[in-house]
């Protein structure tokens, strides 16, 4: 759990019970930094089972693009600056993916993952995003707008991946110039529990008690977050790694006991 002076943020990554049967780790990784001015970054990845270095590549992505993103704080402010630097985090995570693929002298596909970039301050959120997972943001009266969503594809279980020569063309962006009461996002294993598909609109009884719980909960909420994600109701329908990060305001109404 993750306190500053505008933001809160409880996040867990759990391995799916397929993953747990077959004796394999998490694959996918996040992170968020919390910076000056009430800037919160979020980055979140996904990476690809059927690649050697999955685990690694997410990891690798995740931490490169805050990085970038971090680094470039001060011009976050105006939508034009904003896609600039959110696909600049993405380009510097596949960068980063291209000199580890070198390195490890494998092919830039063994590295395969998905990528999604969140930037939010008490005046807008935006979203950057490569490959499967969704973003959700939380506005007044309950409002509830997808930010980014899975991509259409031909097949099922098809996505784009970072490593993809297409993927920073095929790039999601969204800027949305209003403050944020929550944010939401988690990799493709929650999809077809968060999202009313294939609309890809955010389902409310999915999201609004984990907003409040993330406005209320003390400080066991990452176990407690972990266990949800544990849970037979979630084991029941999907058997895929797990990541959602919430992230609430300190302001009314859901940030009202922080």
């Amino acid at each position: 759990m993750t306190y500053s002076g505008v933001w809160k943020v409880i996040s867990a990554s759990v391995a799916g019970t397929g993953h747990v049967r077959a004796g394999l780790p998490c694959q996918d990784a996040h992170d968020c930094l919390i910076l000056p001015r009430g800037l919160l970054l979020i980055a979140v990845a996904d990476g690809a089972g059927s690649a050697q270095y999955g685990q690694l590549g997410a990891s690798l992505a995740v931490e490169s693009s805050l990085r970038f993103c971090a680094e470039q704080a001060e011009g976050l402010h105006e939508e034009l600056q904003v896609q600039k630097h959110l696909i600049g985090g993405l380009c510097a995570a596949r960068e980063r993916l291209e000199h580890e693929a070198e390195t490890q002298q494998v092919e830039l596909r063994e590295l395969a993952c998905t990528l999604l970039l969140v930037a939010a301050t008490p005046r807008f959120v935006a979203a950057a995003q490569i490959g499967d997972g969704t973003s959700v943001g939380l506005f007044p009266n309950d409002t509830l707008r997808t930010l980014t969503r899975p991509p259409q594809t031909e097949y099922v279980n098809e996505t784009l991946f970072l490593t993809s020569s297409s993927s920073l063309e095929a790039a999601q962006f969204v800027f949305q110039p209003e403050a944020p009461w929550g944010i939401a996002v988690t990799t493709d294993g929650l999809q077809r529990l968060a999202l009313k598909l294939p609309q890809g609109e955010p389902h409310a009884p999915f999201f609004l008690p984990l907003f409040r719980f993330a406005a209320n909960t003390g400080s066991d909420s990452r176990q407690q977050l972990e266990n949800f994600l544990r849970s037979p109701r979630i084991a029941e329908r999907t058997d895929d790694d797990l990541t959602l990060v919430l992230a609430v305001r300190r302001c009314e109404p859901y940030g009202r006991t922080l």
